[in-house]
């Protein structure tokens, strides 16, 4: 049986996707793939059970049929400082340990998911590193190439892995990045023990926020509900005259108006063009009743926020920035997008 950990150097990385591409890949080879994350902090309430999100949906996809108990042995519960203050690390990495065997009993590979990022938990001995020691796990580690000063990042993260962090992928790149990173990168990491699995570009489906997400974040009224759960790509803010909107409109796919509800002529607008898939209208304004009966008829969702449109964009963008792989259609994309450009076989499990 074999195991990798997937680690990060910051928070949304990627981690999660990776896992369930992997994990889908995995087992369409035949394997028995098992999941696995130690310590949970993103905790939530889904049927009044206190679950990490990131994990219920990577379950929920992967359907390992092992208890969310074992695969979430330790959650957070309460604020940071009180858990650590609380905690027993000697009963905490025990019950890690009896769980990571539970899980990994029948299975041919366990993916094994860090926390927030690899330090997180080092006050309780439940860091990535300190997980990967005690489980004798390789890591793989996924970085969003976000400055060239990731790289002092990764050798800090190899000072605390050791020899376990084995492999470097890097996430969400896009334009002079790709082959910046294969031409640089790659040697940089070599030079240093570690080997660069790979590069993934920028997507912007997986990027995308479905418009119940958006919805649900921003507190939003529904004046008009979805017919169904579009994928928003980006998003147009709408301060501007409707001749001067119309060029933008025309370029965008896939997009959501960000506009006052007063705005009446680009919210008609906006309904014509074909492109904005969305209207999102600030400052508890609620538009006239036959803009409504059109994006009615159009199948145009339209939700109404309280903020104004500067606290909405800003709301947005931090969104966007937290988007999670569901549905469907980004889970097709990501495991195609692993497939294409993951070296797999250098992982050691596919020959």
């Amino acid at each position: 049986m074999k195991s990798l950990l997937v680690s990060s150097i910051e928070e949304y990385s990627g981690k999660s996707a990776l896992i369930v591409a992997l994990g889908l890949i995995l087992r369409e080879k035949g394997f028995k793939v098992g999941y696995f994350k130690p310590f949970c902090v993103g905790t939530t309430r889904i049927n009044d059970e206190l679950v990490d999100e990131d994990a219920y949906n990577t379950v929920s996809v992967l359907n390992t049929g092992d208890d969310i108990e074992d695969i979430c042995p330790v959650k957070l519960d309460r604020p940071y400082v009180e858990f650590v203050c609380s905690a027993d690390p000697v009963s905490l990495k025990k019950r890690v340990m009896d769980s990571y065997k539970r899980i990994s009993e029948d299975k041919d590979i366990v993916l094994v998911e860090g926390a927030v990022e690899y330090k997180v938990g080092r006050a309780m001995g439940l860091s990535d590193p300190d997980v990967s020691s005690s489980l004798d796990l390789g890591a793989l580690m996924v970085v969003k190439y976000t400055s060239d000063f990731v790289l002092d990042g990764i050798l800090t993260a190899r000072e605390l892995f050791g020899e376990r962090l084995k492999f470097v992928l890097f996430n969400q790149l896009a334009g002079y990045k790709k082959a910046y990173v294969r031409d640089i990168a790659e040697r940089f990491l070599k030079r240093n023990g570690m080997e660069m699995l790979g590069t993934l570009p920028y997507d912007p489906l997986l990027a995308g926020l479905f418009v119940s997400e958006l919805g649900e974040a921003l507190n939003g009224e529904w004046l008009v509900k979805p017919d169904e759960d579009v994928i928003i790509e980006e998003f147009l803010i709408g301060a501007m005259s409707p001749p001067a909107a119309l060029k933008y409109f025309r370029r965008v796919r896939q997009a959501t108006l960000i506009t006052g509800g007063d705005r009446a002529d680009l919210q008609n607008l906006a309904l014509e063009t074909g492109n904005i898939k969305c209207l999102l209208l600030t400052g508890h304004l609620e538009p006239p009743a036959t803009m409504l009966g059109k994006a009615e008829d159009k199948g145009i969702p339209v939700i109404l926020v309280a903020d104004d449109t500067l606290t909405t964009v800003e709301k947005v963008d931090e969104v966007f920035g937290k988007v999670r792989i569901k549905g469907d259609a980004k889970i097709r994309r990501i495991k195609e997008l692993v497939e294409r450009f993951i070296d797999l076989k250098s992982l050691g499990v596919l020959k």
